[in-house]
């Protein structure tokens, strides 16, 4: 065989073997692409929740307006319930809105790039509407006897007291295991405490990106 023809046919081969890998790429993406989107439903319905969730504190907050309360403590619980309602429309919104923003036909770096937006706005949605509850049930608590004209803190100012103590120690625990879960060598304690601060959804999603990127890189 001539050496022009070997190398015609390595060509032809080479061309081949290219347009598989383009054709075994191109199913691999639009398959991950729309798991990486799958995933994201159940994130998408946590944060419609969180939206009715806020908008439930907004209304006991305008709930014990209504009732015109005169003591200061009340009032100011009555702030602090208004404004967790208002946090959590805010940041559910947020994440919604960053991840209406993805867009799967831009290239697998843009799109991780989106999804890292996402991410970031999820953490933030659950420090306001999850570890402000180490906190948060003691000004709730005022405001539900403040609909009943009750002053939680002029009957009962041990209860207040004891609930910020107790708040105070629970918080400063969970971010003493946060801190350590990053230095552990347990990558089980790590996982763990991923799925509670990103979440599964969001995890799954980075996971199947990831693969596209990884063959992208490796193969074209």
């Amino acid at each position: 065989m001539e050496l022009d023809e070997m190398k015609a046919i390595w060509q032809l081969l080479d061309k081949r073997l290219e347009r598989e890998n383009s054709m075994t790429f191109a199913m691999l993406r639009h398959q991950k692409l729309d798991g990486a989107k799958t995933s994201l439903r159940p994130l998408v319905v946590g944060q419609l929740l969180q939206l009715l969730w806020g908008a439930t504190f907004i209304l006991l907050a305008g709930l014990l307006w209504a009732t015109r309360p005169s003591a200061l403590p009340v009032i100011v619980a009555g702030v602090i319930v208004h404004a967790y309602g208002v946090g959590c429309v805010i940041v559910a919104g947020l994440v919604l809105s960053a991840i209406h923003r993805i867009d799967y036909a831009f290239p697998v770096v843009e799109v991780q790039g989106r999804l890292a937006r996402v991410r970031r706005a999820y953490v933030v949605s659950g420090i306001v509407g999850g570890f402000t509850w180490w906190f948060f049930w003691v000004p709730l608590l005022m405001v539900l006897g403040g609909l009943v004209r009750v002053d939680l803190y002029a009957h009962a100012p041990s209860v207040v007291w004891i609930g910020i103590a107790v708040g105070a120690i629970g918080l400063s625990g969970t971010w003493w295991l946060y801190l350590h879960s990053r230095k552990s060598s347990n990558p089980r304690l790590r996982r763990v405490v991923d799925n509670a601060m990103i979440g599964r959804s969001l995890q799954r999603a980075q996971a199947q990106l990831e693969e596209v990127r990884s063959f992208e890189v490796e193969n074209l």
